[in-house]
């Protein structure tokens, strides 16, 4: 684990732009530099930062090189997609606001190529949910919950409020997304985007609580949309507080500035730090980031170690629980069959 957690640091140092992290990588370690930003949805960005240095093997940079131009032209393609689900939503008075990468990819990143983007998230007022999924399903989509899929075309999850899991504490008002709302354009198509308050909520909820820290892609949103705006912080406190998701935002925050150096101001750390913030869990939940490089965690909730009074010894014991797999979570790490004995060598 040592070992990962070393690697862990170094493809950070990497997104900092911080070559010197780099010069004496054996051909192993760029090999699982590059497995892990594939992973991570961020190998566009690995690429941008060392296609200019002398020391990387051939293939780890055709590899990369690959993954860059694939996402490029993926991208271009989701957009056309996007634009024309956003002209039907339009053509049928329905509002919409861009969520998540597909905003992101747009605005706080460099290029359209370095954001990798899944589903199409998009979100529309309660009232038009009905309406929506029928014009979706008028397209050929077919539903499952709040997701449509369709043969050959991008996933589209549709949202009214901000969704993660049916136990979610967050007490999110849609309300006041839609009244804080504004324009944006994605290709040539207007459309409604989040506040800057509002968008770095979402990011910072959907990176500590819906995807348990499990992806660095997510804490690079944060990163970049601090950088790209002027945020409010008293309102997106304010927010967190009113939606019962302070702790989870200030989590978020807190890594994001210590793993990437997101330009999170020292006084806001200490003005919205809660009571009962541990600083010792932090230092085990970045160990446990750093081991996610080469996995993905398990289903239960790291930012709910923040938001549930436990004590101390059983806080560790989810983290334990959660670092030391079991032979059948090993199994389908790497691809064993689940009673080959081989799986006790992992």
């Amino acid at each position: 684990m040592a070992d990962q957690i070393m690697l862990a640091k170094k493809l950070t140092g990497l997104l900092l732009n911080n070559a010197q992290e780099f010069k004496n990588l054996s051909y192993m370690e760029w090999d699982v530099l590059l497995r892990s930003a594939i992973k991570h949805g961020i190998a566009a960005l690995l690429y941008k930062r060392v296609k200019n240095l002398d020391n990387i093997p051939k293939d780890i940079l055709a590899a990369l090189s690959k993954a860059y131009y694939t996402n490029l032209l993926r991208n271009f393609s989701y957009y056309q997609e996007l634009s024309e689900i956003i002209k039907q939503l339009h053509e049928n008075e329905i509002e919409v606001i861009v969520l998540k990468g597909a905003y992101l990819a747009k605005t706080v990143y460099e290029s359209d190529a370095l954001r990798f983007i899944g589903d199409m998230d998009l979100m529309v007022k309660s009232a038009d949910l009905s309406k929506t999924q029928n014009l979706l399903l008028q397209l050929g989509y077919k539903q499952n919950l709040t997701d449509f899929k369709k043969q050959g075309a991008f996933n589209i999850d549709l949202h009214w409020n901000f969704h993660f899991t049916p136990d979610t504490p967050f007490k999110i008002n849609p309300e006041m997304l839609w009244q804080a709302a504004q324009p944006c354009t994605i290709g040539n198509i207007k459309a409604q985007c989040l506040s800057p308050e509002d968008l770095l909520f979402h990011a910072c909820s959907h990176a500590a609580y819906a995807n348990n820290f499990g992806s660095m892609r997510f804490l690079y949103d944060i990163q970049k949309t601090i950088a790209y705006y002027e945020i409010d912080w008293n309102l997106l406190f304010k927010r967190a507080s009113e939606w019962k998701a302070e702790k989870v935002v200030y989590l978020a925050l807190y890594i994001a500035k210590d793993c990437l150096a997101a330009e999170v101001p020292d006084k806001v750390l200490n003005e919205f730090k809660p009571k009962d913030f541990n600083l010792e869990l932090v230092t085990i939940t970045k160990e446990i980031i750093s081991f996610n490089i080469n996995y993905q965690l398990s289903s239960i909730n790291l930012a709910t170690l923040w938001m549930i009074n436990k004590p101390l010894r059983e806080k560790l014991s989810i983290i334990i629980n959660r670092t030391l797999l079991s032979p059948k979570s090993l199994a389908a790490l790497y691809n064993l069959p689940t009673n080959s004995w081989r799986v006790y060598f992992y």
